[in-house]
């Protein structure tokens, strides 16, 4: 856990939240009744949902036990057609929600794919990923967790056939990521 303690951006969570740490922690003294992990929807926003989600399962479990902790859903594109008042937008999660929008906006739509969060507009990342009217959450559970450690475990662990063997079952190298989590 010294090792943790070290990190200047863990030390921040563990403050703000307010509820301790380990041993010391307790959800009674905690500032919120949601932690919400917020990442890019791409490989590298799930290999820092995998590293919050397995500090929070070793570190503050009964945030989690209590329904506390979220994972929200940024888009993976944007499509819009029109101009001004008449322009007409949606977001796509998924591939398939993405074809959807592909048949019902027809030709001459934009399309616009997001990278991260840095790429959209305040006004965007509010309506999308933190307005709590139109967000999309997951709660995590005590399983989403453990699975969590073990993909930690093989991906960060010292044994390197285990790692190998996730990475080639697992992970699809292309020229354009397909935005799938690792999860």
């Amino acid at each position: 856990m010294a090792d943790i303690l070290k990190n200047e951006e863990i030390n921040t969570m563990i403050y703000t939240i307010g509820a301790g740490v380990g041993a010391d922690f307790s959800i009674e003294d905690a500032n919120y009744d949601k932690i919400i992990i917020m990442t890019d929807a791409d490989t590298d926003g799930a290999h820092i949902q995998t590293l919050l989600l397995t500090f929070f399962y070793r570190y503050m479990r009964p945030l989690v036990e209590a329904g506390h902790v979220y994972i929200a859903l940024p888009p993976l594109y944007k499509m819009s057609k029109g101009k001004g008042k008449k322009e007409e937008v949606a977001y796509a999660w998924t591939d398939g929600e993405l074809e959807e929008l592909r048949k019902q906006f027809g030709k001459g739509a934009t399309l616009q794919r997001y990278k991260g969060l840095g790429e959209m507009n305040a006004d965007q990342l509010w309506e999308t990923t933190m307005n709590p009217e139109t967000r999309t959450l997951i709660r995590v559970t005590i399983e989403d967790l453990a699975r969590a450690e073990r993909r930690v475990n093989v991906l960060m662990g010292d044994k390197v056939e285990p790692r190998r063997k996730w990475i080639e079952d697992n992970v699809k190298f292309t020229l354009e990521e397909s935005g799938e989590m690792l999860f």
